[in-house]
């Protein structure tokens, strides 16, 4: 018989029936009750055996209160005979109620006899499932006209909690609904805002590209940063969207947004997660934007509107410059009652990128879990039955450091609205967990542990094994890491690395220290196939075979490594305890904070681990030292520092005033790709002088503020007679001009310096950026005056353009050799293992399964993660998983230094974005916007050949590139490019440091004089150059601007010679020693008699302090009670020890006393104690010292 029991926790009603009742109510299992009106089941089925049954009473007998009471067997409601198992009936809650029946699981639903809406029906909604938990449920009200349409709705309703709705005509079906599927909830929200003219933009990397505010990608508008910052190349595709959608994946696991710790112990927190969003740039504005949000919730995801709730932006003192946003709540008052809108304050409903920069008021959609109830009280306070479910920011202001509001020229759309939240809305459950994109993973749990229980939801106290727990970390961080490593991060002990490294091992302890698994198994990087199967349709990297592999391969691997880890982590941990143990002063037994956090970082353990095993061994943990220390240890990852870290900057509404009030033009600059490329000497200098020229005219003056004309007023600050030196304390302004031929900071490329001049002044300028569609020239006024419209000229260094010039084409060599030499790297290590395995066939403990998961794990991925070029050095980051040894960088340096002599071309040519791209091993950044029209660099004898020959793939022929930077024009020109360091950046990133030209010319110089300085270690190498060899090697490690190749393979010999020299003085000290044994032992010998101080001077060895301890120690031994003074020399110094013993015992002599006395004679030193002392002075003191000793013991005797 199946037992159910009912605990009432409280029963109130007021005396008018209009009035609210509250119910709570815990009850352990659903029953199915049937009434006179349903049809009979069989008796003869065997499933539908007699049974007595329960049903819950509720009769209000008394004014006041509600009775509540248990019935048995018949009851008018109820037929008996009836198995138990998925309905319950409620009767009788108020006089107007009858006959209310529920559907757990069944397809069957009861309506209302008579007219009321009852919260008793989100009682069993919540009661759906195998486990229900405690509920409390609230409010009956009686029903008014208001409420007429409520049973229409019903549908609605019916829909999101996956029940069918019967009408009035009990036991007519009606067509029963099935839940959404996450991916159809993505794909509804993608098509919807599709066929309202939005672009559908793919969701960009969790590694922000070329953005060092982030650790991760942890928002959808982190890809649209630049268009909100006005810094957007406008004819690139992100620079043309007005209008666009997307789901963008997103972690909070570092830095302000972590989430971390917090999974797993809730229902609602995730590392990694989808943003879904919808996004306007100038386009449309709030009444659009809520228009849209309102239809989509309620007519596409048909979720009843009497359970959404809005907020606004209601003003706050602490932003006064910030009016209410009323207009919102006018917007929203169309769909919802004024009830239902409600205002919050800056910190629910107020959004800023930052402390500056682009913000404006938002609006939230809220949604009641419950219905059926006011419940505008739960909005915004963490109450898991009302929650957020969609953020609509309207970014209309920018905010400067005054924090002042500036409205924006063009205000933006930028709404989030996250995919697991909704999707359990609409999939009827409680939480995220519950939900299609975590189950399967769950599924895929038992499957390989097939004895621990089901997933049931359980939390805190209810979850004492905390198996629910383990659950949703594992499910969790499996999602995130699987993420993280297919868009390149690798686990490390650095940056975002580190991050994705503890959420591994996070999920990995958490299993172990709940589902008892083994050290040895390795089990977290298969479920790395649930995840691409949940998410491969959408994110379609995750379908690629091989790169599911490399994931699973990397996952694996660090299993593997954390599992030894954890291993040494717990017998250090014992260790540790055992000292605790031990310590006299620990009478506490007090684990430190210091320990626990280097278990923390050193072995990857949690605090709560560390806590857990404290406890089983009887030891406090010092949790405050730990909190302390790791509070200096946390990741620092300014997430909202947005501002632009230039000289000057030109926000978005300064720069629609230029355009607007000012009128000022576009900068055009494309002039600066003419000029002469080359280290040609010119026909004339007066020609060349013409050449560096450019006429234009100032068309603003900018400091934060617009000009119409600056005077040069310091008479102190001198310039040279070059014109180059400035104070740095002068102050700083912008020119705009018409038209320029300086090079702006762009593309890892560094800016052009140079002059703006005319008669009348003359301007350095010192920095050159772009913002929004201008070109700020940053610098000083040397002399004179300048005004607006004035007409001027440009003088850019050229000379200093072409070295950075060299730096830039030389990058694009290495970026192509680069490519070239690991490629074939890699396929020989391949062809080795290949040769390997045919040769030891067999032979291997791995199933050829798990042979060929690795062999197709192994991803060759070399790619651009960064470069910066200036007038000195060039720096190239790029992705590659081995470790680059010597030899590598020899090949690389020596493909590169050919494709110098060969004298290529190198050509730029202006191509559609397009065409580019039919060109077959052309290079380029993907995640850079790139404009319509681009120029693409050939280095290569003939671009046209290249151009005329599509079909040829250029891949390992030629360097072919999409840049925008300005290069030299030919690779003679480079002279030699010499790398001068290589190191790893993070886990898989590799960065190469190199010079070329003038540059490479000064380093050969420097290299060349240090070798010709230690030539001798070479000529003769011997222990007496030890410390040259020591020198010569320090100097090469400290110097970072030397050829790499040759300084490394000077340093190998060094160290031979170094560790050979070494050797010898090893030998030639050892043999020293036994000299010195001998010679003091062979002396003890001699006859004594009548002495009580031994004072001897040896000549017949010398050597230092150590030598002559060996002396006096082999002496000892052979003459125990005799004291004895002994003195030693070598080249430079002389040294001596007394030691008194027997011989000398009460005569009242103290050993540092009488050696202090006797170094006095030769201004030496001394020191020691009363029975042992040592001395040392200047070369040759040695019979002084003899003298002064025999004189000193003369008054002791």
């Amino acid at each position: 018989m199946i037992i159910c029991s009912f605990i009432i926790l409280f029963l109130y009603i007021f005396l008018n029936t209009n009035k609210q009742v509250t119910l709570g109510i815990r009850i352990n299992k659903a029953f199915k009750i049937t009434d006179k009106n349903q049809l009979r089941t069989k008796k003869n089925n065997s499933s539908n055996s007699c049974v007595t049954n329960k049903i819950l009473f509720i009769d209000e007998k008394k004014k006041n209160n509600l009775t509540v009471h248990v019935k048995r067997g018949k009851d008018r409601y109820l037929k008996s005979r009836e198995k138990i198992n998925d309905y319950m009936l409620f009767n009788h809650i108020n006089p107007k109620l009858q006959n209310i029946g529920f559907a757990t699981k069944s397809t069957y639903r009861y309506n209302l006899n008579r007219g009321h809406i009852n919260s008793i029906f989100n009682f069993i909604y919540l009661l759906k499932g195998n486990n229900p938990k405690k509920y409390f449920i609230t409010s009956t009200h009686k029903m008014n006209k208001s409420d007429s349409n409520n049973l229409k709705r019903y549908n609605a309703e019916n829909e999101e909690s996956a029940y069918l709705h019967i009408d009035q005509n009990v036991g007519s079906k009606q067509k029963e609904y099935k839940h959404m599927t996450s991916e159809q909830v993505r794909n509804n929200f993608i098509n919807y805002f599709k066929n309202k003219n939005h672009t559908v933009v793919d969701s960009a990397s969790v590694i922000p590209y070329n953005d060092n505010t982030l650790l991760f990608t942890n928002a959808g508008m982190n890809q649209f940063k630049k268009i909100f910052l006005g810094n957007v190349d406008k004819n690139s595709d992100l620079g043309k969207l007005k209008r666009c959608v997307d789901t963008q994946k997103c972690i909070r696991a570092g830095g302000k947004h972590n989430d971390l710790d917090d999974v797993g112990k809730d229902v609602y927190h995730h590392t990694f997660f989808e943003m879904l969003g919808n996004w306007s740039f100038g386009d449309y504005f709030k009444e659009e934007s809520i228009e849209y949000a309102w239809d989509l919730l309620t007519n596409v995801y048909k979720i009843n509107p009497d359970r959404l709730y809005v907020t606004y932006f209601g003003g706050d003192k602490n932003l006064p410059s910030c009016p209410p946003d009323l207009e919102a709540k006018k917007i929203w008052s169309k769909y919802l009652d004024e009830k239902r809108i409600l205002p919050f304050g800056m910190k629910d409903n107020f959004w800023e990128m930052a402390e500056t920069g682009p913000c404006g008021p938002c609006s939230e959609i809220h949604y009641d879990r419950i219905g059926n109830r006011d419940a505008s009280d739960l909005v915004n306070k963490d109450d898991p039955s009302v929650l957020e479910i969609w953020n609509i920011v309207f970014m209309q202001y920018n905010k400067d450091e005054k924090k002042n509001m500036n409205k924006l020229p063009s205000p933006c759309i930028d709404t989030g609205m996250g995919l697991e939240r909704i999707t359990s809305i609409l999939q009827n459950v409680q939480s995220n967990y519950d939900t299609d994109l975590f189950t399967p993973i769950f599924k895929q749990i038992k499957e390989i542990f097939n004895d621990i229980p089901n997933y049931q939801g359980k939390i805190n106290e209810e979850d004492p094994d905390k198996i629910d727990y383990a659950y949703r970390v594992i499910s969790d961080h499996i999602r995130c890491a699987t993420i993280a490593i297919s868009d390149g991060c690798i686990p490390s002990n650095e940056g975002r690395n580190y991050v994705i490294r503890r959420i591994i091992r996070r999920a990995v302890r958490v299993g172990k220290q709940v589902f008892n698994i083994k050290s040895n198994v390795l089990w977290f990087y298969k479920l790395v196939d649930s995840v691409c199967k949940i998410l491969g349709n959408c994110f379609k990297d995750l379908q690629n075979e091989e790169k599911v592999n490399y994931i699973k391969n990397v996952i694996m691997q660090e299993e593997l490594i954390f599992n030894k880890t954890l291993e040494k982590g717990v017998d250090q941990f014992n260790k540790i305890i055992k000292k605790c143990h031990q310590k006299p002063n620990n009478s506490n037994n007090l684990f430190s904070g210091k320990d626990a956090f280097d278990l923390y970082t050193s072995y990857g353990f949690p605090i709560d681990l560390i806590e857990i095993m404290c406890e089983e061994k009887n030891v406090k943990l010092n949790m405050e030292e730990f909190n302390t220390l790791f509070k200096k240890h946390q990741l620092v990852s300014d997430t909202n520092n947005f501002k632009i870290n230039k000289i000057i900057d030109l926000p978005v509404e300064k720069a629609h005033e230029i355009k607007c009030k000012y009128n000022v033009l576009p900068t055009i600059d494309h002039h600066k790709y003419n000029w002469n490329n080359t280290f040609e000497i010119p026909k004339s200098k007066e020609e060349n002088k013409d050449n560096l020229k450019l006429k234009s005219s100032v068309q603003i003056i900018y400091d934060g503020n617009f000009l119409d004309e600056i005077v040069h007023t310091d008479d102190d600050a001198k310039e040279s007679s070059s014109g180059e030196k400035i104070e740095n304390k002068q102050k700083k302004y912008a020119l705009i001009l018409k038209e320029t031929n300086f090079y702006y900071e762009n593309g890892g490329q560094i800016y052009d310096t140079g002059f703006i001049q005319n008669e009348s002044m003359k301007f350095q300028v010192l920095n050159v950026q772009k913002m929004n569609d201008y070109i700020l020239h940053i610098g000083v006024l040397l002399n004179g005056h300048i005004k607006k419209n004035d007409a001027i000229e440009t003088v850019v260094d050229f000379e200093r353009r072409k070295l950075i010039a060299c730096n830039h084409t030389a990058t694009h060599l290495l970026n192509f050799a680069l490519r070239k030499v690991l490629t074939d790297q890699v396929n020989q290590k391949k062809n080795k293992c290949d040769n390997n395995g045919e040769k030891k066939e067999g032979s291997l403990e791995d199933s050829s399964e798990t042979r060929n998961k690795l062999e197709g794990s192994s991803i060759f991925n070399c790619d651009q993660k960064g470069s910066l070029v200036d007038d000195e050095k060039l720096r190239f980051d790029f992705s590659f998983i081995e470790n680059i040894n010597m030899d590598v960088l020899n090949k690389l340096e020596t493909e590169i230094n050919n494709i110098v002599k060969e004298e290529l071309n190198v050509s730029v040519k202006t191509m559609d974005l397009n065409e580019s791209k039919k060109i077959k091993g052309i290079r380029a950044i993907f995640e850079e916007d790139y404009a319509d029209k681009v120029n693409v660099v050939f280095i290569s004898k003939n671009a046209d050949d290249v151009l005329n020959n599509l079909d040829i793939n250029y891949t390992y022929l030629c360097s072919i590139e999409l840049c925008g930077g300005t290069h030299i024009g030919n690779t003679k020109y480079i002279k030699e490019f010499i790398i001068t360091s290589e190191e790893s950046i993070g886990k898989g990133i590799h960065r190469i440091n190199a010079v070329t030209n003038k540059k490479a010319e000064e380093i050969n110089k420097k290299f060349n004089d240090i070798v010709a300085k230690y030539k001798h270690v070479f000529d003769d190498p011997n222990e007496n150059k030890l410390t040259d060899v020591q020198n010569y090697k320090r100097i090469l490690k400290e110097d970072k601007f030397l050829p790499l190749i040759k300084k490394n393979k000077i340093l190998e010999d060094l160290e031979i010679i170094e560790k050979d020299i070494v050797e010898k003085k090893k030998n030639a000290q050892k043999e020293l020693f036994n000299k010195a044994m001998s010679i003091g032992k062979l002396y003890a010998t001699e006859n004594k008699d009548n002495i009580l101080l031994d004072i001897k001077l040896f000549t017949e060895i010398n050597g230092n302090q150590k030598v002559l301890e060996k002396v006096a120690q082999a002496y000892t031994k052979a003459n125990k009670n005799l004291s004895y003074f002994f003195i030693i020399h070598d080249e430079n110094n002389t040294y001596c020890v007394l030691e008194i013993r027997d011989s000398l015992k009460g005569k009242g002599m103290q050993a540092d006393t009488f050696m202090k006395q006797v170094m006095e004679s030769v201004e030496g030193n001394s020191g020691g104690g009363k029975n042992k002392a040592f001395g040392s002075s200047g070369k040759d003191k040695g019979t002084t010292i003899k003298q002064a000793a025999e004189e000193v013991i003369k008054k002791y005797l």
